[in-house]
């Protein structure tokens, strides 16, 4: 059988050394319980909305919040853990890693992805 995301565990290693442990681990559970594809994680991300991926694995942007304003940094859940906020840029430089590494295992989303890449950058862009 192929392992259908072989892509992401190419990204492990520089997501995990470099602050965005979390994220690899939110995904890896995405793919691993089929609850959604990149392709919609992103396009809801770059629409500042965030995604419970199951019970108790979760993360949260600015449009999860009752006060959008007061959004500070990406939260990750994980059961009754929740994280620190992630800077949104380390998010988005993060993301830009996790796309990379799809489009080069589905050119064909390409385009796509990077259009929401770009609906992300421009969303959080200070």
């Amino acid at each position: 059988m192929i392992n259908k995301f072989q892509w992401l565990e190419k990204t492990k290693k520089i997501l995990v050394d470099n602050g965005g442990a979390e994220l690899y681990c939110l995904l890896e559970v995405m793919y691993k319980e089929q609850k959604m594809n990149f392709l919609q994680f992103i396009y809801d991300a770059s629409r500042g909305i965030g995604a419970v991926i199951s019970e108790g694995v979760e993360y949260i942007l600015d449009q999860d919040l009752d006060n959008p304003e007061e959004f500070d940094g990406v939260t990750f859940v994980f059961g009754d853990c929740e994280g620190f906020p992630m800077p949104v840029q380390k998010f988005i430089s993060m993301m830009q890693i996790v796309s990379d590494a799809y489009i080069e295992a589905h050119p064909k989303d390409k385009d796509s992805i990077e259009f929401y890449m770009n609906k992300l950058r421009e969303r959080y862009s200070e």
